[in-house]
């Protein structure tokens, strides 16, 4: 259902809620106890997309978050949308600015999944159809207004030729790993030399929706029955390991690597396409799985939090998706509920994409339906 077509969006009240808003922001109602469905430890903001009256807002339909990257020193927040065309953005959350800002557009009819940074604080995408990388360089931006007009996107003479399932980049040499879809093969892109090199084709690899730097020189990824990869870049050896994804008994033919982050001190957190979450130690391969946050499958999306959390997106496209919490010093797994807000407008965020955190603890979620709007999801003090 589109996002601006859903009852509630228009009115807390319809659908049989019957909720004052008094009670809601209160915590007076008892939905609070096990029957409210939306977040209410911390808080959640809302920021449209543009900055009405100095740059034109990203037009509904071509405004969907598909993938975030917090930028050199966590001082914004780099965004790409799909849809009729797919947009590059920055959020600059400093008082003087305050606003979402539209850097320019990277493909028509397509899609962005995949935005990273390197070394230098370059942000480079992934656009499909036809796997396109992009670069772009923010120095220069203006803090106030729009950006420099000297800052452009720079599209690249690499592409993969058919569509990038998922993309990590090795801040260190500069070199980008990929997954093709229907190939499934896993390649390498030399950005100085401007050339790819294939790797190997992985047994139903392309399934995967994503990939993981290790920060130790490898690269982890998923293969056929949830199984385990590794690429080891300098001694360029594959390994497929004796280890699978988290899953449900007699459902490990379906579950792939759906998202993945790793922290600095070496432990990759992700979620799976069946809706498990897991942690494994790339030094020892430890793995310990948590289970699903939500019934529903697909976690689209994990991030370290700066309060040694990991926050994720938990649930399918085009169902109800949730924030959730793991806290890796207790195993706990707690969801969080599904984003809402009434300022600037009531609003509820029914599809999640993807996340970022922020220099404060903030974490970005990005909404992904037909009308979206980027997210700030603010955990409780303490």
């Amino acid at each position: 259902m589109e996002g601006d077509g859903r009852a509630m969006k228009k009115d807390l009240n319809n659908e049989g809620y019957h909720l004052k808003e008094s009670e809601i922001m209160a915590g007076t109602s008892d939905f609070r106890d096990g029957a409210f469905a939306f977040i209410t430890e911390g808080t959640v903001a809302l920021r449209e997309l543009g900055n009405y009256g100095v740059a034109n807002p990203i037009p509904d339909g071509e405004s969907a978050i598909t993938a975030l990257v917090a930028g050199p020193g966590l001082k914004k927040i780099y965004g790409a949308t799909s849809g009729l065309k797919s947009h590059l953005f920055y959020y600059d959350p400093s008082p003087a600015a305050e606003h979402v800002v539209d850097i320019g557009i990277v493909g028509e009819n397509s899609e962005c999944r995949s935005l990273m940074r390197d070394g230098d604080g370059r942000i480079y995408g992934v656009v499909n159809p036809g796997g396109r990388l992009f670069r772009y360089a923010p120095q220069g931006e203006f803090s106030v207004l729009w950006r420099s007009q000297t800052n452009e996107i720079e599209f690249l003479e690499i592409s993969a030729g058919e569509d990038i399932a998922a993309a990590v980049l090795d801040p260190g040499t500069a070199r980008i790993f990929g997954l093709t879809r229907h190939s499934s093969v896993l390649f390498e892109m030399d950005i100085e030399k401007q050339g790819l090199t294939r790797i190997r084709e992985i047994e139903k690899a392309g399934n995967s929706n994503a990939l993981a730097f290790d920060g130790r020189g490898a690269v982890f990824g998923s293969s056929r029955n949830g199984h385990f990869f590794r690429w080891e870049i300098s001694s360029r050896s594959f390994e497929i390991l004796d280890l699978q994804l988290p899953s449900p008994k007699g459902m490990e033919f379906l579950n792939y690597l759906d998202s993945a982050a790793v922290t600095s001190d070496g432990i990759l957190f992700g979620g799976t396409t069946l809706g498990t979450v897991f942690r494994l130690d790339v030094r020892d391969l430890g793995l310990v799985g948590y289970g699903r946050p939500l019934a529903d499958h697909r976690i689209r999306a994990v991030v370290p939090g700066k309060d040694g959390r990991i926050y994720g997106a938990a649930g399918s496209p085009g169902k109800n998706s949730h924030l959730f919490r793991l806290d890796p010093r207790t195993g706990e797994v707690k969801d969080l509920g599904i984003p809402m807000v009434h300022f600037p407008r009531n609003w509820i965020c029914y599809d999640i994409s993807a996340l970022a955190a922020g220099p404060n603890g903030e974490i970005y979620i990005g909404e992904s339906e037909r009308v979206s709007h980027l997210m700030i999801y603010y955990p409780p003090a303490g």
